[in-house]
């Protein structure tokens, strides 16, 4: 299956899974409140944490070390024996210091903790494995199963007044319903490791643990510093709207795991050149959606927001700032991406330190002073920061081209979209002023999807053929 294919299958499954989510993200919200989600958000962030010590580097070495193709049943197994101790660990230290977190996290319910987080870190082995055989489709169809099933049980309880249990059982549910799928699809072979196994695990693992931690630090920093400084209301808010940022990604992020597994071969049989190419092509692309949704968050935040519930609209004045991280994070982590396959993570790691020392130190520094404002702003501060850093790293080793032509025409694109809405609203105003929020909001953004795309394909003859190669219908 060629790249770009794959690509196209991870989008559509990442955007079924996030739409699935979307919607159940909606029904939360409006029949928990902010108070809830707020808490659930919080509980999450500290399992992403937990789940980052018990992998600790190993997924992504696992990942690496099976796309070179080689004693794969022994990679298997020591890098599942090297996750389970490390996990064990966390869950005895969490049982040992049980009132510590509990006081000061405010978590009611350890053993919440304990589930979210061996299911977590199970399914990221399962993952790792999946990509690492060069499964990429199976493990982007994998991702809409478990939402769909993270959604329909969590749903099902909120309905039977099951309020946070159910966020949490449902959550479990889904992870555990992908990681049977995903044993069986991989099934063998497995075989004893060395101890040269474990080694070379370990040294790619030593540098690629600061990736995990510089993407939850991206993710889950600001929420986990919120909630020591602001209500649980506004740490629900803050994370409604970093999630409807997030969900602009999905085709960047669509591309990257695509890209990973043939880089890494192409690495490993010295093709650079061939690397360079592809690194341009991920980066003419990574802004496809995210740049109209730049765009279209500016102009529609209060109604993008408002379908979750008045209170959320406290939130728009920090959506654009936020889906402009998103937007620079994703061209970040193509760079990094590169790094990780021509096996470079000690460049990776100096890219990921950047972001992660500048975000914490700038969220504690801006979110006492600024609130969820400060707290965006220093996403978007610390991102650019790496950014910057991560591309000077990788010119010297590989000739990096930006094609600035084929980003230039989606901007267009984006912009032309822009003021049909603009104008859509103007003209149409008095008969959207009556309309539900929700049917109203929803119109605008299928007409601006369409808008944009039209424009998109009447503009660039690269488009053109890059849908024709790799979109099934044509």
């Amino acid at each position: 299956m060629r790249i770009g294919q794959t690509s196209f299958i991870t989008f559509v499954s990442n955007f079924l899974s996030s739409g699935a989510g979307f919607v159940g993200t909606i029904i939360f919200a409006r029949l928990l409140g902010a108070d809830i989600l707020g808490q659930y958000y919080l509980l999450l962030s500290i399992v992403a944490w937990l789940a980052l010590a018990g992998t600790l580097g190993f997924e992504s070495a696992i990942t690496k070390r099976l796309s070179e193709g080689e004693d794969r049943g022994a990679y298997k197994v020591a890098g599942g024996l090297c996750i389970a101790a490390l996990t064990a660990m966390i869950v005895l230290a969490l049982l040992l210091g049980e009132d510590v977190v509990q006081q000061l996290f405010g978590v009611r319910r350890i053993d919440f903790l304990i589930l979210l987080l061996i299911v977590g870190v199970i399914g990221s082995y399962v993952d790792a494995i999946l990509q690492g055989v060069h499964l990429v489709h199976i493990y982007a169809g994998l991702r809409p199963v478990r939402r769909v099933v993270r959604t329909l049980v969590q749903v099902g309880g909120i309905l039977l007044s099951f309020g946070i249990v159910a966020l949490v059982f449902g959550y479990a549910a889904g992870g555990v319903v992908i990681i049977l799928i995903g044993l069986y699809v991989v099934g063998g072979p497995y075989s004893l490791p060395t101890r040269e196994h474990f080694q070379s695990l370990y040294d790619y693992a030593r540098f690629a643990w600061l990736g995990g931690m510089e993407s939850k630090t991206f993710n889950q920093a600001d929420i986990l510093i919120l909630g020591v400084f602001v209500s649980d209301s506004l740490v629900g808010v803050y994370g409604i709207t970093w999630n409807l940022a997030n969900f602009l990604i999905i085709f960047s992020n669509a591309i990257r795991s695509s890209l990973f597994p043939e880089l890494s071969k192409l690495s490993a049989d010295k093709s650079l050149a061939q690397v360079s190419s592809l690194l341009e092509d991920s980066l003419a692309y990574t802004g496809l959606f995210t740049i109209p949704g730049l765009v279209g968050g500016a102009l529609l935040s209060d109604r993008l927001l408002g379908v979750y519930g008045p209170e959320f609209v406290d939130g728009s004045e920090v959506l654009w700032l936020l889906i402009g991280a998103v937007l620079v994070y994703g061209y970040q982590r193509q760079i990094i991406n590169v790094l990780n396959a021509i096996d470079r993570p000690d460049e990776s790691f100096k890219i990921n330190s950047i972001l992660i020392l500048s975000n914490l130190v700038l969220n504690f520094v801006l979110i006492r002073e600024y609130g969820i404002f400060g707290a965006a702003g220093a996403t978007m501060t610390s991102v650019l920061f790496s950014f910057g850093f991560g591309y000077v790293l990788l010119n010297k080793h590989i000739d990096v081209t930006v094609p600035v032509d084929r980003i230039g025409v989606q901007i267009a694109a984006a912009l032309g979209m822009g003021l049909v809405i603009v104008s859509m609203e103007h003209l149409v105003e008095p008969i959207l002023s009556t309309t539900n929020n929700a049917i109203t909001t929803t119109m605008l953004v299928i007409l601006g999807a369409a808008v944009y795309f039209a424009l998109l394909w009447g503009l660039s003859a690269d488009f053109r053929r890059v849908v024709r190669e790799n979109v099934p219908v044509f």
